[in-house]
């Protein structure tokens, strides 16, 4: 009640000083006093009391209190991001042999390369997988690599394998995904 009260004093106030500004013989009207200084300087001092016993008389929540409303209320739903699952399984990291989260991960992106080349070269869905098979699908033979057992890797990126820098999974990875976005348009442009 008291906010309501002191917005309404506020914009009388503040109406009444661009009507003094904007014709001064209002105030002669009004007979306002001729020391402007000291009215302004008790509306002030007003205000300011009364900012002042507003702010006394708010009752601050505490902790406990705080903890009990909050159980009260609903969880936040954080819907899963795009793509989580496959971060998921490559960060498991190497794998000895095939396993079927390998499997998943380049079937997943099998069927992605192949809606890609589908859109983007306009080939048919067997001729994509013919490509993707033989590994002329790009020249790059590490994103080749990763559908195509007869495409073999660039001998650079078996040393950094070897050092253990980046698994040759990892690699393919993400050679072939620069690959398909660079072929999609995706992230090329805009913003």
């Amino acid at each position: 009640m008291l906010r309501r009260v002191l917005l309404a004093l506020g914009v009388a106030f503040t109406a009444l000083g661009v009507a003094v500004a904007a014709a001064p013989s209002i105030a002669t009207t009004l007979r306002l006093p001729d020391v402007p200084r000291l009215v302004v300087a008790v509306l002030a001092v007003v205000f300011a009391l009364a900012t002042h016993a507003a702010r006394k008389a708010v009752d601050f929540r505490d902790p406990d209190e705080a903890a009990v409303r909050a159980s009260g209320l609903e969880d936040r739903y954080e819907p899963p991001r795009p793509g989580a699952e496959i971060d998921a399984e490559l960060a498991l990291g190497p794998r000895d042999g095939p396993s079927s989260a390998d499997s998943r991960v380049r079937e997943r992106l099998r069927l992605l390369a192949v809606r890609v080349l589908s859109d983007a070269e306009g080939w048919s869905e067997d001729e994509a997988h013919r490509r993707l098979d033989d590994g002329t699908w790009t020249d790059d033979r590490t994103a080749a690599a990763l559908f195509s057992e007869d495409v073999d890797p660039a001998a650079r990126h078996l040393v950094a394998s070897f050092a253990g820098i980046e698994s040759t999974r990892e690699r393919e990875v993400r050679h072939a995904l620069a690959e398909l976005q660079r072929r999609s348009g995706a992230g090329v442009g805009g913003d």
